[in-house]
């Protein structure tokens, strides 16, 4: 089990306190649903929501990159939203 999941309703990582899902994490779902990139794409679409519910003041398209953009591509990046977070921290 990873340490890297999420704090709601905040959506930080209770591993490194960076915005959830951070690289650490992308990089052990990327893992995890090597072969399976819809069931991870719908794993974390269920995030997504929950976390549109609990920040509400926050931009859908943000949190949409934030949750899904990465599972498309070939490896997890660090966004443009991780580096405000490390910014504030």
């Amino acid at each position: 089990m990873s340490n890297h999941g999420p704090v709601m309703p905040i959506w930080n990582c209770a591993g490194c306190g960076l915005p959830w899902p951070c690289r650490t994490r992308q990089q052990e779902l990327r893992a995890a649903y090597v072969d399976a990139p819809v069931s991870l794409s719908l794993y974390l679409s269920s995030y997504l929501v929950m976390a549109m519910q609990d920040l509400p003041g926050t931009p859908a398209g943000l949190l949409h990159r934030r949750f899904m953009e990465w599972t498309r591509e070939g490896q997890p990046r660090e966004e443009s939203w991780v580096r405000v977070a490390r910014r504030s921290l």
